[in-house]
């Protein structure tokens, strides 16, 4: 027996444990980024465009508060019933960093998904003392492709950063019981506090930390818990009084009794099992069908809830493990569950706690067969041990490709959206997401098709109507445009961008009263809407109001210091009322903040031409020609400056590229008449 012992210590006292560490925490790394890394890629989709593109309160480090007391999409004039104050902030982190290049969006969530990995490894490890066990768990997690719908998704973020946080305080929680350290008792009521203004599921800690103690007869730590359930206590009390406008709308939901939606819950349980063993079709929309009882489905969730229950309970004592990860993963799929009414009956990126549970289960398979010992003669390992390390190879393997093959159609949103229409045909915010990959693409009438598309399928969908508005305004179809934003106004009398661009709208038909009175109501709706003041600015510069005009504009100003345009409408303000110093000033801040804007560098041209300083002027206008060679009044303008400074020709030059573009100057013609 002492050789053979010998033998066994020998091949597992491998590399110095740090090495050892330090070569999994290496691994995970890197398969993240090697199936992550072309998602980098990937553009905004779905509600990315509200959340970041569109999202005015992530613009400036002075909106900060605004993140901490408004739902996700106020910043964008929408209404959600969502409080996740970090998930914007790290918005507002990226965008100080790459403005709106998605890429940069992108590479924060994959980092974040990594450090969650790494997070999971750590908590498995410190639950087990087992280094293949937690570096297989990790490994699972990190290349799964059930979790691209929360790490290529930009505005999945939520997911990872709660479960970061999640992870952290568990860790923390189990340290605790060994040191009574302070520091460890703070950080981990921070990570929990973290992971709570991350996403709501969070509440369900103090429920995890519970089974844990009870899975491995650990003694319950009475303060850390205690401050732990205090801390979810509080959040929920503030969600339903100070912070109750964010709360859901369950009024349709209610529609649906609990006995009615319970088949439901059975299906996805069918569907997520599926989905973690074999990960194939998926898919964003599940929607929030009902089902029947005799559904296939349904019957086969519910002996697969009750099977897996049992065997866990008769597991509890022999293997405690088993008993932790099927009870974890049903655990934290319960908020998500729709026993209580939400959304939808089931999401890929509901997954992304409860997989843990999937994937320790896994890795202890797998580890098992993994570490078995070298046989006595020979030396060469059993035929199970290699055929499983081959399995776990070919396993990653097949992961890791689906992953990085799932990555490509989130690239762009029409094939995002196509996609998603394949899977879920009579899903309502489907068809209006693929509208609006049709308008980015100009292909208006297809978006308009997909738009009432969606509105046939769901009448009352305030968003479709004013995607329509929108439509309706590129194509010129101002009434129609008028009465699409009326629509969604009347589903929601709150609906502030609706307002807004229904004031556009009075505007580009000449009706100034009924615009001011639209921005007016946005502003009323919401204050600190940017737009709104900047809109109404220029219905009041229009009317020759331009002293109210320019309070409104350093208005918009304040809310977002980086807002190019009304720096420069406040900088023809500033024209009309003869500052021309003031006017120069304010265009170059608009030219600072948006260096493609021609438009700002023909009236920063203007502005020269007034002060008398005609080379900064020819300058600033062949700039703005250089911006849009097609951009008719640089060229009309360099016309004028040629003509004070006699140089015909180059002014003839001008002036007929100016006509070619639709601009014709009649004083301008005359004036050249004689010299052509």
């Amino acid at each position: 027996m002492k050789p053979e012992h010998k033998e066994y210590i020998k091949e597992f006292e491998g590399p110095p444990k740090k090495k050892a560490v330090f070569l999994s925490v290496a691994l995970i790394i890197i398969l993240g980024f090697a199936v992550y890394g072309n998602s980098l890629n990937g553009t905004f989709i779905w509600d990315d465009k509200v959340l970041v593109e569109e999202n005015e309160h992530i613009r400036h480090w002075s909106h900060l508060q605004q993140l901490f007391i408004k739902d996700i999409g106020a910043g964008a004039g929408n209404q959600y019933a969502f409080y996740r104050p970090l998930q914007m902030v790290t918005y507002m982190v990226d965008y100080s960093l790459w403005k709106l290049n998605a890429k940069g969006y992108h590479l924060t969530n994959i980092l974040l998904h990594i450090l969650t990995a790494l997070s999971v490894s750590w908590l498995i490890y410190m639950i087990f003392k087992d280094l293949l066990l937690s570096l297989l768990t990790g490994s699972f997690f990190v290349v799964h492709p059930i979790h691209t719908e929360a790490v290529t998704y930009v505005s999945g973020r939520a997911d990872s950063l709660a479960l970061l946080f999640m992870l952290l305080c568990c860790v923390l929680y189990i340290k605790s019981s060994l040191s009574k350290n302070v520091g460890v008792y703070i950080l981990m009521l921070c990570s929990y506090a973290l992971a709570l203004l991350s996403k709501e599921s969070s509440v369900i800690l103090p429920v995890l930390l519970l089974l844990y103690s009870y899975s491995f007869k650990k003694k319950l730590q009475v303060k850390e818990f205690a401050s732990l359930v205090s801390l979810a206590l509080i959040y929920i009390l503030l969600r339903v009084t100070v912070l109750a406008a964010m709360l859901p709308d369950i009024s349709s939901s209610t529609s649906t009794t609990l006995f009615q939606r319970l088949p439901g819950v059975f299906v996805a349980i069918t569907t997520y099992i599926r989905l973690l063993f074999l990960p194939l079709d998926l898919h964003m929309e599940y929607g929030s069908g009902l089902f029947q009882w005799m559904d296939l489905k349904a019957v086969l969730g519910v002996i697969l809830l009750f099977a897996l229950l049992i065997y866990a309970l008769r597991k509890r004592t022999s293997d405690p493990l088993v008993f932790f990860s099927i009870s974890w993963f049903f655990v934290a799929l319960f908020p998500v569950s729709n026993i209580f009414p939400i959304n939808a009956y089931m999401a890929e990126h509901w997954l992304y706690l409860p997989s843990i549970g999937f994937f320790l289960i896994m890795a202890k398979a797998i580890s098992v067969g993994a570490t078995l010992p070298r046989r006595q003669a020979g030396g060469r390992p059993p035929l199970l041990k290699t055929l499983t390390i081959i399995f776990a190879m070919c396993l990653l393997s097949f992961y890791s490709f689906l992953t990085i093959r799932q990555n490509t159609f989130w690239k762009e949103s029409l094939t995002f959206f196509e996609m998603t229409l394949k899977y879920a045909p009579t899903s309502a915010r489907a068809h209006n997401n693929i509208g609006l990959a049709y308008k980015e693409l100009k292909q208006i009438k297809k978006a308009v098709a997909s738009y009432q598309g969606a509105i046939a399928i769901k009448p009352d969908y305030a968003e479709a109507h004013y995607n329509l508005g929108i439509a309706y305004k590129a194509a010129k179809k101002n009434e129609k445009a008028i009465a699409s934003f009326k629509k969604a106004i009347a589903i929601n009398a709150d609906y502030a961008k609706a307002y807004n661009n229904l004031g556009n709208i009075y505007r580009m038909v000449n009706t100034n009263k009924e615009a001011i009175a639209a921005y007016k109501q946005v502003i009323k709706i919401d204050p600190d809407y940017a737009p709104a003041y900047n809109n109404l600015g220029a219905a009041y510069a229009s009317a020759n109001r331009n002293t109210e005009a320019e309070t409104l504009f350093k208005k918009a100003i304040e809310i977002d210091p980086n807002y190019a345009e009304a720096y420069h409408n406040l900088g023809v303000v500033y024209k009309a009322l003869d500052d021309h110093q003031g006017a120069m000033i304010s265009f170059k801040k608009a030219i600072e903040i948006k260096a493609d804007y021609p438009k700002a560098h023909n009236n920063l041209g203007n502005a020269y031409r007034a002060a008398n300083k005609r080379e900064e002027a020819i300058a600033s206008y062949k700039k703005a020609i250089k911006i849009d060679p097609g951009y008719a009044p640089a060229y009309d303008n360099l016309a004028a400056v040629y003509i004070q400074e006699k140089q015909f020709k180059l002014a003839i030059g001008y002036c007929d590229r100016a006509n070619e573009l639709g601009l014709t100057n009649v004083a301008h013609l005359e004036t050249l008449k004689p010299y052509r």
